[in-house]
C-alpha cells in the first residue's frame, strides 16, 4: 500500500518565508505575536493539521465555506481521499496548496484550484485564516507571497479570486493588493445551503507590480507611513 508520504512528488516543495513581518509594518502586532511567516507547499502532514485547525475555527469559517448543492454529484471529501485527489493534481500541475505557518504554527492556507493549463495556465484563487490571527494582514501578506511565487511563467499567466460582496475581510484583502476588479458573478458558487453571487479579481503575469506583490504591500506601508508624519508635521507646525 502506498503510504501518504509516498503519493506526494519526491521534490522541494515551494515555500516562501517572511521574518519580522511586524517590524516591517505588514502585520500588526498582537497576540499572538508573529515574528517570522512561511508558506509552505503542502503535504499529508500539513492537509491534517489544517483539517483540524478548520475544524476548531468551523463557527468562524463556515458562513463562507463553499460545498455541493444536493442535486449534483460529490467527491469523496473525506480527509484520505482528499489528501490523495490533492497530491494527484499537485503532480499534473493542477492545484498549488499552501499552508500559512506563524512562528512553526499553521494558521491559515491559500490555495490556486480549477487550473486549466495549455493555452489559458489560470487558475482561481482561495484563502481562509483562523479567527485568532484574523485583521492582522497575516492573510494578506500570504497571498501575496504565493501570488509572487505562482503568477508568470513557467507557472500561471493569470489568477483569479472570486469573494462574497459581504465578506469585507476577503474584499480588503484582494483590494489591499491592488487585484483588478472584473464584476459581479450571480449565483456563482452554493455557499452555506444557497447560491451566492461573487464579486471577481483577477491579475495576470503582465499586471505583476514591480519588484512584486510583496514589495508592493512595503511600499503601501512606507506610503502610509509617510503620510502620517506628515500629517503630524502640520499638525506641529
Amino acid at each position: 500500500m502506498i503510504s501518504e508520504r509516498a503519493i506526494f512528488r519526491l521534490r522541494p516543495r515551494y515555500r516562501a518565508q517572511l521574518d519580522n513581518p511586524v517590524g516591517l509594518g505588514l502585520i500588526k502586532p498582537g497576540n499572538p505575536t508573529v515574528s517570522q511567516l512561511v508558506i509552505q507547499e503542502m503535504n499529508a502532514r500539513g492537509h491534517r493539521l489544517a483539517a483540524q485547525v478548520r475544524a476548531d475555527n468551523h463557527s468562524w469559517l463556515a458562513p463562507w465555506e463553499a460545498g455541493v448543492a444536493l442535486d449534483y454529484p460529490a467527491e469523496d471529501m473525506h480527509l484520505r481521499a482528499f489528501i490523495r485527489r490533492s497530491a494527484r493534481l499537485v503532480r499534473i500541475g493542477r492545484y498549488y496548496p499552501f499552508a500559512v505557518w506563524a512562528d512553526g504554527k499553521l494558521v491559515g492556507q491559500v490555495s490556486i484550484g480549477d487550473i486549466a493549463l495549455g493555452a489559458a495556465h489560470s487558475g482561481n484563487l482561495g484563502y481562509w485564516v483562523s479567527e485568532e490571527y484574523s485583521g492582522r494582514g497575516v492573510i494578506t501578506t500570504a497571498v501575496a507571497m504565493v501570488l509572487d511565487l505562482c503568477l508568470g511563467a513557467p507557472r500561471l499567466h493569470r489568477v483569479e479570486i472570486n469573494v462574497r460582496p459581504e465578506n469585507k475581510a476577503s474584499r480588503r484583502v484582494v483590494e489591499k493588493l491592488g487585484l483588478r476588479f472584473e464584476g459581479r458573478k450571480q449565483n456563482f458558487y452554493y455557499i452555506a445551503g444557497k447560491w451566492a453571487d461573487h464579486i471577481g479579481y483577477a491579475a495576470t503575469a503582465e499586471e505583476i507590480p514591480e519588484g512584486g506583490y510583496l514589495e508592493q504591500l512595503k511600499r503601501r506601508v512606507c506610503f502610509k507611513k509617510q503620510e502620517s508624519l506628515g500629517v503630524a508635521a502640520e499638525d506641529e507646525g
